[in-house]
């Protein structure tokens, strides 16, 4: 796992504030990881493995799941 934290404020942000800046970049940073699954599975299926990018489907979709889940969690956070 990988974790990149950005400051984009000269001012100390409360414990609350740096939880909810990480949650948005988890969140931004999980579409984009799916998003790209999303891409690699089309290119298994023009490359004729039709079994392999249904299961690489399903995957991104609990991927959509488990992100939506993290959404509405941080919605509650912030």
């Amino acid at each position: 796992m990988h974790m990149h934290h950005e400051h984009h404020s000269h001012k100390s942000a409360t414990p609350i504030e740096e939880l909810v800046a990480l949650m948005k970049y988890m969140v931004g940073h999980n579409a984009e990881h799916t998003h790209e699954l999303e891409h690699l599975a089309l290119d298994i299926k023009d490359a004729g493995n039709e079994e392999v990018y249904a299961e690489v489907m399903a995957a991104v979709e609990n991927y959509h799941k488990g992100n939506d889940i993290l959404a509405e969690a941080l919605s509650k956070l912030a």
